[in-house]
């Protein structure tokens, strides 16, 4: 593979990555991508919430049943009154039934919380919801700007992609997968100079032997940064 395919191959693909960075900063995909990132935002919020909702209700009805329970046994215990002839009896039904008013006194608050958490919680859905409503509506507004200012780039990036696709079939697997790796991680630029003993990418001092491998094979990787380097 020749070094002149590979730096066509970056300039075409640095051409390329011109050109969707401008359509992503205009105006039109600003406002789209932002109204887009709040619906998707409102729209996970919505399924947390619903999450929490199941929860909380579950929680509420745990408290209820107790309460219930309690409030039965309470009743049970005040029933049994008359039966208690001694002290030691007397001493324990006054026990038991502190202890159970105390139990209904904690989950009486512990309920009371809970109902004000769903309260809540059914203020923020109405809230998100509003929101999501309010973004998926503005979303479909500038939608059609959107669309209309990425035309104007369409065709120039159609060009750029098919002429890359077609430079694709000259160059080597191993290369095409180093590139398109360092590219992901955006060590940009991906093929960078030698200059002198340095890469053109990190500056670091390459070893003699990969020096010497330039002179029968078109690129090194770099051990430092991983960059594709090339011999001028």
């Amino acid at each position: 593979m020749e070094l002149s395919v590979m730096l066509e191959y970056q300039n075409l693909d640095n051409a390329l990555m011109r050109l969707e960075n401008e359509l992503r900063q205009s105006q039109a995909a600003k406002e789209y991508t932002a109204n887009k990132n709040v619906l998707n935002n409102a729209q996970e919020q919505v399924l947390k919430q619903n999450r929490d909702a199941g929860e909380m209700t579950s929680q509420m009805e745990a408290l209820i049943a107790e309460y219930e329970t309690i409030e039965k046994e309470l009743k049970e215990a005040e029933s049994a009154v008359p039966d208690v002839d001694s002290s030691m009896g007397a001493d324990f039904f006054i026990r038991n039934v502190q202890k159970l008013i105390a139990r209904l006194k904690v989950l009486a608050s512990e309920i009371s919380k809970m109902s004000s958490k769903i309260v809540e919680l059914n203020q923020n859905y109405t809230a998100t919801m509003t929101a999501g409503k309010e973004a998926k509506k503005k979303l479909t507004q500038c939608r059609d700007a959107y669309e209309a200012e990425k035309s104007k780039f369409m065709p120039q990036a159609t060009e750029l992609q098919q002429k890359l696709q077609e430079l694709e079939k000259g160059c080597s697997e191993e290369f095409l997968t180093v590139y398109k790796r360092l590219k992901k991680i955006k060590k940009l630029p991906v093929i960078v100079p030698l200059n002198g003993y340095n890469c053109g990418g990190c500056f670091m001092e390459v070893a003699g032997d990969l020096i010497v491998k330039l002179s029968s094979q078109p690129f090194v990787e770099c051990p430092s940064c991983g960059r594709i380097l090339y011999k001028d």
